[in-house]
């Protein structure tokens, strides 16, 4: 089949009915009754499309489920997770009810301050004199800002200061301006601030400004989380539970050690943390960029998290900028956001990010967990088997009861999926 040939006459200021039409109805159409139900949605969340983002089309519908079994700095608590990975929500669970049964897991966050970047080339003065000149001036920065951040302030946050750095490499002033912003994630403001100060720092310069954006860095919204378990918490298989805390603490030196390694670690902390991201509307891509950015601190990529024996109990712990948020954006626009957020119980921003490094923490303990004990493919390829048997035609009950014989048979693939599926439908009508 051809690809969507683009572009189509009129397709940008259509609407998104009228879009979907189009490539639904034209003479040599791409999609099909089909392809329609499979990117379709109640017509106030194809609205919600349309305004959220270009040239909607439609919907890609995620999976939202919930991670049980968790304690928090004393609370317990049910996870909203979107993910199209099986295990993920599985694996989660498991660890945080674990963890929850030895004491939960403690947090610790930050301010929730978020960083505006201004890329400045010197004028007449050098590049040197140019910075201290701003520094000498940083004190009437918060008067040129006042009026954008007087929502801000107003509910507690808004400017924390300002420095400047010369980049003798790059040529350039780099200026940061830190801004607390509460409950939000802050880009918006941050860049309209930053625009606000480019005639400021290029009059008192007589520079130009390159560019003035927020970075996603977010080293100032630092979220730590920590737990302990008894040896006696930790046997698995033919593992006792010191075999099984020396083992993992090995792992965790791999990760620690090995980039290699530590891109996949780092990546099923993520698992965690990106789908509580997307079930919120979160910026999963700018949490994501922080997230390894931060891994690469030191020059060199490594884990986030860290691992370590005392006194006869594993302990676990992370460390990762979270910038999440729960107003403003996706997240105070999306119906469904809102609706993880009440199972949540509405928390704040920074509440928010304790608890996806919580998450992140377990997440990482459970695959370390299974990686140094039994391996992760048996559990995975049972989880599998569902979307087997939901591609070889199983529907309703039949999913689950074609999971299970799939796992007994320990053959997965299509072909056995759709021979073990016309035995279960042969039996079902001699029954």
């Amino acid at each position: 089949m051809a690809p969507l040939p683009l572009p189509i006459p009129g397709f940008r200021k259509s609407s998104i009915r009228q879009r979907r039409n189009l490539v639904s109805t034209s003479p040599d159409p791409v999609w099909n009754a089909s392809d329609l139900s499979a990117t379709s949605a109640d017509p106030a969340i194809l609205d919600l499309a349309e305004v959220m983002v270009e040239n909607a089309l439609g919907v890609m519908p995620v999976p939202l489920g919930i991670a049980q079994g968790f304690l928090i700095d004393g609370v317990q608590r049910a996870i909203p997770l979107a993910t199209e990975e099986p295990s993920v929500i599985a694996a989660a669970s498991f660890a945080g009810s674990l963890i929850a049964r030895h004491g939960g897991i403690t947090t610790s966050t930050a301010e929730p301050l978020m960083t505006g970047q201004i890329y400045l080339e010197p004028g007449n003065l050098p590049g040197p004199e140019v910075t201290q000149v701003l520094l000498q001036q940083r004190e009437g920065v918060p008067v040129l800002l006042s009026s954008i951040l007087q929502p801000m302030a107003a509910r507690g946050g808004g400017y924390r200061g300002l420095e400047a750095e010369w980049l003798e490499d790059l040529g350039m002033v780099r200026v940061h301006f830190h801004l607390d912003v509460r409950d939000a994630m802050g880009a918006n403001l941050i860049n309209t601030c930053a625009e606000a100060l480019r005639p400021w720092l290029e009059e008192l310069s007589g520079g130009s400004v390159i560019m003035a954006i927020l970075t996603n860095q977010a080293l100032g919204r630092l979220t730590r989380a920590r737990f302990s378990l008894p040896f006696s918490a930790l046997k698995r298989g033919t593992f006792s539970g010191p075999q099984m805390a020396q083992r993992m603490v090995r792992g965790y030196d791999i990760a620690r050690l090995d980039p290699a390694r530590a891109v996949t670690h780092n990546k099923g902390i993520m698992n965690g943390i990106s789908s509580l991201a997307l079930a919120t509307a979160n910026d999963t891509r700018g949490i994501e960029a922080a997230a390894h950015a931060y891994a690469a601190r030191n020059g060199r990529y490594t884990s986030l998290t860290r691992y370590w024996i005392e006194e006869e109990r594993l302990y676990g712990a992370i460390e990762v900028p979270l910038p999440f948020a729960v107003v403003g954006g996706g997240v105070g626009f999306h119906p469904a956001a809102q609706a993880a957020l009440k199972v949540l119980g509405h928390p704040s921003a920074t509440e928010l990010s304790a608890i996806a490094a919580a998450l992140g923490l377990a997440q990482n303990y459970a695959a370390l967990a299974a990686l140094t004990g039994e391996g992760i493919q048996s559990g995975h390829m049972r989880l599998h088997g569902g979307r087997l048997a939901y591609s070889a035609g199983a529907r309703g009950d039949e999913i689950s009861r074609l999971q299970t014989l799939l796992s007994r048979d320990g053959t997965f693939n299509i072909p056995t999926a759709r021979r073990l599926l016309e035995e279960l439908r042969g039996e079902k009508e001699e029954s």
